[in-house]
């Protein structure tokens, strides 16, 4: 047996995954932890399992979340480059498979290659000379001089470029609204009101034939209607059936759910022509058009964001990103079982100590710990503040660490800078969100990613379906 998952169960799972993030009832946090060393020369892991422990460990290293409110579809980018071969459209083919066949331009428009350039003579394929920002932004295709025909689909605004665009990715989206639009976004309304459904926006020759002495007739059939098509011969080979724009625009005709291409005349015999059909119409979805099965979620960190929740200065860095839906408060903070809310949380306990406090050697990274008989509890110290006589520390336990809990009025240890007493601890509270509550949907592990006050980390998650 043999199966696909289709590209509109994709773009469902992602709609749906915006639509639930922009719900009012949803709170989508992005999270970032881990600021103990991967290992001894601090190398990130080259691969990720998605079993049980490796989220238990993103939620042991969590440090603080940042609620997320910019999400997009997403298509992969190919920007528009003199001497490029570009693919046309095809309907036949995964986006994979089709290679570039839309182009983002300096401008920031986008535009779709119906049909690719030809040499006359020989029937060779031209590279594009001509840049498609040279036929505007109207709703017909164009033709340029080197025999490509590109038709406009939108323009990106800085704004969705900034959240959304990378080196591989460009945020695409269908607009919605009907009126109050800008220009860029009247410019794409435009476009999507003129397309129609069921045309035939070009044709494949999967057998050129021979014996040709003159083009061939080429009819259409189908259930729909107007649309007319045009051989080239080269060489007693029809090298190209094209939309016929020879009476000026392109007869794409409308409505056919299906069709079929004959040809007579010619003097040859074995053409074998398929139609290319868009189903709703070039233009009229370009999330459809660019085959965008890929969200992007976006975050920018900066300093320390909100109220000091996000580390900053000196040992403060990240290795872990995450997602995570609807987080909750600590039972502590909470009579009730409530979600948390907030911009931004800090996800680290805190630990209160009091005079006899030695902050040189209780620093950033180091491991504070406390002997209780036999046991003995340890943590990473990720935020330290106050002075010798009282002080406050954020902290985190891990694998590494183990989980033994601190005893409130007994002595606070470091294990080897500083093996005596470094003050007594006053109390041992819970972080401002609960780590281990919510959903987590997405990790990544990196490098280390060291934060400064001055810095801002803009955080682009994709997620390909």
């Amino acid at each position: 047996m043999v199966a696909i998952v289709t590209t509109d169960t994709k773009q469902l799972v992602v709609e749906k995954l915006i639509e639930d993030l922009q719900a009012d009832s949803n709170n989508y946090y992005l999270g970032i932890g881990k600021s103990d060393a991967w290992n001894e020369t601090d190398t990130a892991p080259t691969s990720i399992t998605d079993i049980e422990t490796t989220k238990r460990d993103f939620r042991d290293n969590l440090q603080s979340i940042q609620k997320i409110a910019s999400v997009s579809f997403v298509a992969k980018r190919y920007n528009w480059s003199s001497g490029t071969i570009y693919q046309p459209y095809r309907d036949n083919q995964t986006s994979a498979q089709n290679g570039q066949y839309y182009v983002i331009t300096e401008s920031n428009r986008v535009y779709i290659c119906l049909r690719q350039g030809k040499n006359a003579l020989t029937g060779d394929t031209n590279t594009s000379t001509v840049n498609p920002d040279t036929t505007g932004t109207t709703t017909s295709p164009v033709k340029t001089s080197d025999g490509y025909v590109w038709k406009f689909l939108f323009t990106q605004s800085a704004t969705r470029l900034s959240a959304f665009a990378t080196s591989n990715f460009i945020p695409v989206e269908k607009v919605t609204e009907t009126s109050g639009l800008s220009n860029i976004r009247q410019s794409q309304k435009d476009i999507q009101d003129a397309a129609s459904a069921g045309q035939i926006v070009g044709y494949r020759v999967t057998s050129n034939g021979t014996g040709y002495t003159s083009a061939p007739t080429i009819t259409v059939s189908g259930n729909g209607s107007n649309a007319r098509a045009v051989a080239t011969v080269v060489g007693g080979s029809v090298i190209a059936v094209n939309v016929d724009d020879s009476a000026g625009g392109f007869p794409f005709g409308a409505g056919y759910d299906h069709a079929s291409v004959t040809s007579s005349g010619g003097g040859g015999s074995g053409l074998v022509v398929k139609p290319i059909i868009s189903k709703d119409g070039i233009g009229a979805d370009p999330r459809d058009d660019l085959k965008s099965t890929s969200i992007m979620f976006n975050s920018k960190l900066v300093g320390e964001a909100g109220s000091g929740d996000f580390l900053v200065g000196t040992g403060a860095d990240f290795r872990q990103v995450g997602i995570l839906k609807n987080p909750k408060l600590p039972a502590s903070r909470t009579s009730a079982d409530s979600d948390f809310t907030a911009t931004t949380g800090s996800a680290l306990r805190i630990l209160t100590v009091g005079s006899g406090v030695n902050l040189t050697h209780i620093a950033v990274d180091k491991v504070i710990s406390q002997v209780q008989g036999t046991l003995k509890a340890r943590a990473y110290v990720d935020k330290n503040t106050g002075t010798d006589a009282a002080a406050t520390f954020l902290y985190h336990q891990n694998e590494n660490t183990g989980f033994v809990p601190f005893d409130v009025e007994d002595d606070l240890l470091v294990d080897s800078a500083a093996p005596g007493n470094n003050g007594t601890i006053v109390s041992d509270s819970d972080a401002e969100v609960d780590p281990f509550s919510g959903d987590l949907l997405y990790v990544e592990s990196r490098a280390a990613v060291e934060r400064t006050t001055a810095g801002t980390e803009d955080i682009k998650i994709t997620i390909q379906f």
